[in-house]
């Protein structure tokens, strides 16, 4: 239901709530909450329950009294038609009390009904303004549309629980309770586990038809004469119960998250639970019991606030949204008009002359902060712009060779009566293929991509072409090759059609050597602009680079220290205490010895955690294949994901460790890629030895695929995206290789890379 209208635009969504808030808040203000049931009883209308916080309380009303006349009309008339009903849209009410007396009740908007109103205000544009924030940064993830919604409901909660028109607010605020746990605990629940396991899939379904047939019930029950209490019960136990889920399944899958997923989900549970704790224990356990509440529901709930900033933050921390700038600057903002709240409210003991000069100095220093995140946004900006546009430039001449091969080989498919045409052509160390006709295959344009360094002898005879032309220039190696099917009718090529081939095989070569001289121009460019702004830098630089590494090195000798300090240390001085009592006493104690089992055991775990964190082991002691079975066995584990790696015998040989590791981590990034973004159900890795030396590795998957050529922007043209992509690039440009990119909305996405496998080759690969 709620993913359907996560694709309505947002604005129309922000636009339809900002009606609604401008219609319930005037309404809210015109006419204040009253407080008072009235009953019918022998032709009479009498006050059958006064709430204490509502005019009719404050003014002295008691259960009992008569009503004679609202807004200067007989109550029979006003009420006719009725048994029972909360007073609503009332200026004065005048009431008969026991002893004969009248009492009239003045109903006016009171200042504190405008800070409530402006109060709710400011919540509501709180969670309205993350929600429009998360969608303007990634529009197009399914997760960050129902954090939208989420938001959305949340904020049609407070918007109602503040409002004192009765019937379309019941009807919101029914709708909103139901469905903000559920969308509450799908949204931590991906989180968390990224793709959700099959039982944790129909579980949400079952929540999901649960919330459905509640919310058809609640609808009618709002159009009765009194809403019945179990239904408030009810949503207050399936809010407890979601939250319970929540912190089960942290608590469950806590030993299958890595390192910096469990902190993610700490972070998740702990926000969650403090945010939402003031509800649960002050409002909904009370109201249970049958107990008057301690904190009224609207001020209860001012934990959705917080609880929206915790998503917003995990969002970002799990690469789904940019945030990093844009968090510093919510903070920036919350923390001035924070502290211009508090200065506000201690003005007058502070005097005016020093709560003016302080509120100058926070304005001073608020305009400062503002300037620092101003200029390290833009910084990051220009730099993802350089890197983007140099991604897509290569993309871009890629492209542009393919459209070229296959141009070429529709030109000579049409001129001759063949069965198919398939054009090779090297560029550098990787090589590029289009065929036509029986060469469309994908399966067949990989094999023949591979063998394309054999003789024109040889692919005639292993593939059964016709003809086999290469691409050659004087004193030079062959480009590529012209390979042409078999005619239709099995005869043999006439001079004149073999005039052609050579005609369009020469218009071909001058075609692909002017965009591979394009391409070495723009290398040689990058490479030289690279080296001016080495040549450039200042000793000052080099100072502040050292200065950085000694920093790092200091804080991670201060985080090494501390986990040592905290967790083995402490582990060992219990060890010796322990030991020590015994060596005096003599005595050993079953129950003690299981202690300190577990003690060696969690050091044993926590000392196997560190090191893996510090360094991966695993990619040295077992090599790559090893390593990435092991990766894939993790993923696999962690969401619906089936994963298949094959690797060549012949890849097994001894490489550079530098090589191996950046290509075990451009591989963890791939598939952590495919996990995330691309909703993938199948990955399928295949590792290779080139055939002129070094390594391939080849990353697919079945998942919902882009369109490469909008690589550069988003959809809103305004920010960039695929992130990873750009720190995939730029490993495999350090280590010299190459990467080509294949992918189309709807048709998955596969990523070639090769790479050299030793130093030697490094250096002669990023030269070519």
């Amino acid at each position: 239901m709620f993913s359907r209208i996560g694709r309505i635009p947002a604005f129309l969504l922000v636009l339809a709530f900002a009606g609604m808030a401008v219609f319930i808040h005037a309404y809210s203000i015109r006419y204040p909450y009253i407080g008072m049931v009235l009953k019918h009883e022998g032709g009479e209308w009498r006050v059958d329950r006064v709430d204490p916080s509502g005019q009719a309380g404050e003014q002295q009303a008691a259960p009992g009294d008569k009503v004679s006349t609202i807004d200067g009309v007989p109550a029979p008339e006003r009420l006719s038609g009725q048994e029972k009903t909360s007073l609503l849209r009332a200026r004065s009410v005048v009431l008969e009390r026991s002893d004969g007396s009248r009492h009239e009740l003045v109903i006016r908007t009171e200042p504190v009904d405008l800070y409530q109103a402006a109060f709710s205000l400011v919540l509501e544009g709180v969670l309205i303004g993350f929600g429009v924030l998360a969608v303007r940064k990634n529009g197009a993830s399914r997760l960050v549309r129902r954090f939208f919604v989420l938001n959305l409901v949340m904020a049609y909660a407070i918007l109602t629980l503040n409002s004192t028109e009765m019937l379309l607010s019941d009807f919101i605020l029914m709708i909103a309770s139901i469905w903000l746990p559920y969308l509450l605990l799908s949204i931590c629940m991906e989180l968390v586990l990224r793709a959700p396991p099959p039982p944790a899939s129909r579980l949400l379904a079952a929540y999901r038809v649960f919330c459905v047939g509640f919310s058809l019930y609640a609808v009618y029950a709002v159009t009765g004469d009194e809403l019945p209490a179990f239904i408030r019960e009810t949503v207050h136990l399936v809010f407890m119960f979601a939250l319970l889920l929540i912190v089960s399944i942290v608590t469950l899958y806590w030993k299958k998250l890595g390192r910096v997923e469990r902190n993610h989900a700490l972070v998740l549970a702990a926000g969650v639970l403090l945010s939402l704790l003031p509800y649960v224990f002050l409002y909904a356990i009370p109201d249970l019991l049958g107990e008057s509440y301690i904190l009224s529901a609207e001020y209860s709930l001012i934990g959705l606030v917080p609880l929206s900033g915790t998503l917003l933050y995990v969002l970002g921390r799990r690469s789904l949204l940019d945030m990093q700038v844009y968090i510093s600057r919510l903070l920036i903002h919350g923390a001035y008009f924070g502290s211009v709240f508090v200065l506000f409210w201690t003005a007058r003991p502070l005097g005016p002359i020093y709560a003016f000069g302080l509120f100058v100095l926070l304005t001073y220093a608020y305009r400062r902060c503002l300037q620092w995140s101003a200029r390290g946004a833009e910084r990051r900006k220009e730099w993802l712009e350089r890197q983007k546009l140099k991604l897509s430039i290569r993309l871009a001449e890629q492209q542009n060779v393919r459209d070229i091969l296959r141009m070429l080989g529709e030109v000579v498919h049409s001129a001759i009566d063949v069965e198919g045409v398939c054009i090779v052509w090297r560029d550098g160390t990787q090589s590029l293929a289009q065929g036509t006709g029986i060469y469309e295959n994908l399966d067949s344009l990989q094999e023949i991509q591979e063998a394309n360094r054999l003789d024109p002898e040889e692919l005639e005879k292993r593939f059964g072409f016709g003809c086999v032309v290469p691409f050659e220039q004087e004193e030079a190696s062959a480009f590529g090759f012209l390979c042409i099917g078999p005619k239709r009718n099995a005869s043999l090529f006439t001079m004149e059609e073999r005039r052609l081939v050579d005609g369009i095989r020469l218009e071909a070569l001058r075609l692909l050597s002017n965009a591979r001289q394009l391409a070495d121009l723009r290398k040689e460019y990058l490479r030289t602009q690279a080296q001016n702004v080495r040549f450039e830098r200042d000793v000052s630089d080099i100072k502040k680079t050292n200065r950085i590494l000694l920093e790092a090195q200091q804080s991670e000798r201060i985080r090494t220290s501390h986990f040592l300090h905290d967790q083995i240390l402490q582990n060992l001085i219990f060890l010796s205490r322990d030991l020590e009592d015994l060596a005096d006493q003599g005595k050993v104690e079953a129950q003690r010895i299981g202690a300190w089992l577990r003690c060696v055991y969690d050091s044993q775990r926590d000392i196997r955690l560190f090191c893996d964190d510090l360094y991966p082991h695993i990619v040295d002691k077992s090599g790559l294949r090893e390593s990435l079975l092991w990766l894939l066995r993790a993923v696999g584990e962690r969401g619906a994901l089936q994963t298949e790696l094959i690797c060549d015998q012949e890849t097994l040989e001894p490489m550079d460790p530098i090589v191996k590791h950046n290509l075990f981590r451009i591989v963890r990034e791939l598939t952590h890629n495919a996990l995330k973004h691309a909703e993938a159900t199948r990955l399928e890795i295949r590792l290779g030895k080139e055939p002129g030396g070094g390594i391939r590795c080849a990353v697919k998957d079945n998942g919902r695929g882009f369109d490469p050529a909008a690589l550069h922007l988003r959809e809103d043209g305004k920010e960039p995206a695929h992130l990873g992509l750009v720190s995939v690039s730029s490993q495999i440009g350090y280590l010299g290789g190459e990467w080509e990119l294949r992918s189309a909305p709807g048709k998955g996405t596969e990523i070639a890379i090769r790479l050299p496998a030793r130093e030697g080759e490094m250096e002669r690969w990023s030269l070519a």
